[in-house]
């Protein structure tokens, strides 16, 4: 029977199964400075227990 059904496409996942639609990636794209930046935190451990540093980075990418 599922040789049979496979044949006629009929075999297939019987619950509605979402999509999630595919997005294109922006592209950015800076010619001059002070027009693309980019940030991160890090959390970086001290020298004793539960002390910790943060670290913050900015850039300007151009």
């Amino acid at each position: 029977m599922h040789r049979i059904l496979a044949e006629n496409a009929e075999v297939r996942e019987r619950r509605n199964q979402l999509r999630h639609p595919s997005y294109a990636r922006p592209e950015l794209l800076a010619t001059a400075p002070n027009q693309l930046w980019s940030w991160d935190i890090t959390k970086l451990r001290g020298p004793a227990k539960w002390t910790y540093y943060h670290l913050y980075v900015i850039l300007d990418l151009c």
